[in-house]
């Protein structure tokens, strides 16, 4: 989708959803708190979704759907978290369960998950149990060949969203006793064809978690008593599970930015809602130079993140081969920012932000919630492994991959960064394990002047990854694990950098920005310590005033800044 076209899909959701801040709205903060405080589901504001044709956006185009494109799944969800973070991830869980269908499902599976999904009936993906958390290869839930034509399912999943409420779940099992990177498979549950084959009674729900944020989702599991389950419900070849798995989480991980930028984008407006009505000191509090530091911080910050995550999900369609390091990355960068955000939000809100009393008390819950994303889909820990053990292949292939790919690397680059551009649809089937090498992001900056910050930061990070290697470090050592972390500032601000490249929008943060504050803002991007040279530069006034002016204007913040429902 070009940015008009994404502006116009987002403004309509918008406006059928109605403001957040409409007590009557069943989409709105009243409900979604009132929800929260019973720990009773959303099921209103679900039913709303339903009626918008929300669940479309997780379907294929040939099976009835529009998912196809990330940054539009990125805006809406984002739209919708800005409400509700428990909505937002319930409704979010039903695309991680698809994706694995989508990607190895049969042609009859896809047709039954498409139906499920147009027809709103939840869904999941069973990955975790309680002895095993994220080690999915430790996992003890086994599907042994039984009965001629099934397997029989035996174990307990634990901590899955929608597993009592939902209609189906694609479950990962051990179809070998042994394990081993070949020795699990994924199978569809439908309850449906459960009930009717007389099966539904040893699928036993287990009770639901009572959970710091998100009160309101159902966070339970399910005990699998020698559930028959046939052969047909195999997703993808035996033994391929992780496989699927790895792929699924690629995608997830990248669209979960959308969860924390909608709630970094609620706290920062409710701070600002409350600084420029509010006096101290016998001043305007929108006018200490404190406060407007804060405020600027935390829009450099959001600026950030949204740009990482716009950029990548636009990339995906052009290199899907490299998304199983830049979705690391995304998972990595936009939570924390976010949550950078959402802490000088709070900090500016002062007690109002703790306080369960309108008109913001839906700041408590958003920070709750908010929380959560960095432990699903792979926790921060997670995710910096996933980028240590690719980080010795991404260094020493980048003078080759220059030399052979870096035309292509800057016409990638260009169109993924050029938002007034049709974006390529992501090809599932392209999606892999490793990028073997691939570094796209950070190789299409060739000709910058050596002094860039930039330039500098990527020759710096290349010696260090080549020092850890002379010392026998290995990818699970602490020493790369830090590496992973300054490679995930690297691509953030390399994001910074191509959003620049392919000119920012008029009326976008980046369109007016000079060298010497761009830079500035590079620096601070690449190193906390390099916070003094953004103050050197003016830069942080333009924040201020540029965010004033998308928050009286009711924009949403960002590179798509979608007209708010009043």
């Amino acid at each position: 989708m070009t940015r008009a076209e994404l502006l116009a899909q987002g403004a309509d959701l918008e406006r059928r959803l109605g403001s957040p801040q409409d007590h009557a709205s069943v989409t709105g903060f009243r409900a979604a708190l009132s929800a929260d405080e019973h720990e009773r589901f959303p099921d209103d504001a679900w039913d709303a979704l339903v009626g918008l044709g929300y669940f479309e956006l997780f379907v294929p185009p040939d099976l009835g759907g529009r998912f196809s494109q990330l940054s539009e799944l990125l805006l809406m969800g984002r739209l919708v978290a800005r409400r509700d973070l428990a909505l937002a991830i319930a409704a979010g869980q039903c695309l991680l369960g698809a994706l694995p269908v989508w990607i190895a499902g049969s042609p009859a599976l896809r047709e039954r998950q498409a139906a499920l999904l147009l027809g709103g009936q939840a869904g999941a993906l069973a990955l975790t149990e309680e002895a095993h958390g994220s080690d999915l290869a430790g996992g003890e839930v086994q599907a042994l060949s039984s009965a001629p034509g099934a397997f029989t399912l035996t174990g307990a999943k634990w901590c899955i969203n929608n597993a009592t409420r939902g209609h189906s779940l694609t479950v990962l099992a051990r179809t070998d006793p042994a394990g081993g990177p070949r020795g699990f498979s994924l199978l569809f549950l439908d309850k449906q064809a459960l009930g009717e084959a007389g099966q539904l009674t040893r699928y036993v729900p287990l009770p639901k978690l009572r959970t710091q944020g998100i009160r309101a989702a159902d966070i339970s599991g399910a005990r699998f008593d020698q559930l028959e389950v046939p052969h047909a419900a195999l997703v993808g070849k035996p033994g391929r599970g992780l496989d699927v798995v790895l792929r699924t989480l690629q995608v997830s991980r990248t669209l979960c930015a959308a969860f924390s930028l909608g709630a970094a984008d609620s706290a920062l407006r409710a701070a600002l809602d409350f600084v420029t009505t509010r006096r101290l000191y016998g001043e305007d509090l929108i006018a200490l130079p404190a406060v407007r530091r804060l405020i600027a911080r935390a829009s450099l910050h959001l600026h950030q993140a949204d740009a990482l995550a716009l950029l990548v999900c636009r990339l995906a369609g052009e290199v899907p081969e490299q998304l199983s390091v830049l979705s690391a990355v995304v998972k990595l960068a936009v939570p924390a920012l976010c949550q950078r955000v959402i802490d000088d939000a709070m900090t500016l809100l002062g007690a109002r932000y703790y306080l369960r009393e309108e008109p913001f008390a839906h700041v408590q819950k958003l920070c709750r919630d908010a929380a959560l994303v960095t432990l699903f889909d792979g926790s921060a820990e997670v995710n910096r492994h996933v980028i240590a053990g690719q980080l010795s292949a991404l260094v020493s292939a980048r003078a080759s991959e220059r030399a052979t790919r870096g035309e292509h690397a800057r016409a990638s680059l260009q169109r993924a960064a050029a938002l007034d551009q049709p974006e390529s649809p992501l090809a599932l089937e392209n999606l892999r394990t490793s990028a073997r090498g691939g570094d796209d992001v950070l190789n299409a900056l060739t000709g910058l002047p050596p002094a860039h910050p930039i330039a500098v930061a990527v020759a710096g990070f290349d010696e260090r990854v080549r020092q850890a290697q002379a010392a026998g470090s290995e990818p699970r050592d602490a020493t790369f694990f830090e590496l992973a972390d300054d490679y995930v500032r690297l691509v953030t601000s390399a994001a910074l950098e191509h959003v620049r490249r392919g000119a920012a929008p008029e009326g976008s943060f980046g369109a007016g920005l000079s060298d010497a504050e761009h830079e500035a803002w590079l620096r601070g991007a690449l190193s906390p310590e390099a916070q003094r040279a953004i103050d050197a530069t003016g830069l942080h006034e333009r924040a201020v005033t540029h965010t004033l002016r998308e928050h009286a204007a009711g924009r949403l913040f960002g590179a798509i800044p979608v007209e708010l429902a009043r």
